[in-house]
């Protein structure tokens, strides 16, 4: 993958608005996740270090408010790419970074249901779907743990709470992550949402560290129901829910 003086030697190139470069340059940072949104100023100052004039942030901000590849960033006075126009930009500006995405059909999870909600999710779903779906399933389990630690922490981030379940600024490991949540009497889990956590937990540690143990497809199959529920339920706790209108 191309790093972002490699993008914008490609992009100068191109004959682009300030607007134009602007966007790109919030679709780049979506795929590699350097940033979910970004401000006008903020752009305009990243385009003027990439080499390129610095555009008038008044106009910039003004330009991307009325764009149809753009939406409002959750943060006031930022912008990101509407998730409806990715394929359009994904046409566009893929074969400049090299990215190379392996389509996936969302056998495990739905793909919708984390689309236009945070990238990392996006992409997190993604290789779980592709884990399972090419028979990677020592990698599928690893990743369904992740997302349960994951979504775990963004619901107390939701919540302004996250320093509860932090150490000296550092989340806490998945095992006490369960356990606090499971006996934090202000949310209310579902009966068997505690014990799909750690058997998800057991089969994650199981396919990252046991030494002689391959996990298979079954393995997977034996939690999948469970786990779209525990998913789905730890997603509206969080208060992360997919664009409507995709």
């Amino acid at each position: 993958m191309k790093n972002r003086s490699e993008f914008a030697e490609q992009l100068a190139q191109m004959n682009l608005s300030h607007a134009e470069r602007a966007v790109a340059l919030l679709w780049y940072y979506r795929q590699t996740q350097e940033f979910e949104e970004r401000s006008a100023s903020a752009l305009a100052n990243d385009l003027h270090e990439l080499g390129f004039p610095k555009p008038n942030v008044t106009l910039l901000r003004r330009s991307l408010s009325s764009s149809r590849l753009t939406i409002h960033g959750r943060q006031k006075g930022t912008f990101q790419v509407d998730v409806r126009k990715l394929p359009g930009l994904d046409q566009k500006y893929s074969d400049i970074l090299k990215v190379k995405k392996v389509e996936v059909e969302g056998k495990l999870l739905s793909n919708q249901w984390f689309v236009g909600t945070r990238a990392y999710l996006e992409h997190l779903v993604h290789q779980i779907n592709g884990t399972y779906e090419f028979g990677f399933y020592d990698a599928c389990a690893t990743m369904c743990r992740r997302l349960v630690e994951s979504l775990i922490i963004e619901v107390y981030v939701k919540e302004t709470r996250h320093h509860e379940i932090q150490r000296n600024g550092v989340f806490l490991s998945l095992e006490p992550l369960i356990n606090y949540i499971c006996s934090d009497p202000k949310l209310s889990l579902s009966r068997n949402s505690p014990a799909i956590m750690k058997e998800i937990k057991q089969i994650g540690d199981t396919a990252a560290h046991d030494r002689v143990y391959i996990t298979g497809q079954q393995d997977i199959d034996d939690v999948k129901l469970r786990y779209r529920r525990l998913i789905q339920e730890l997603m509206t706790h969080a208060g992360i829910a997919a664009s409507a209108s995709i």
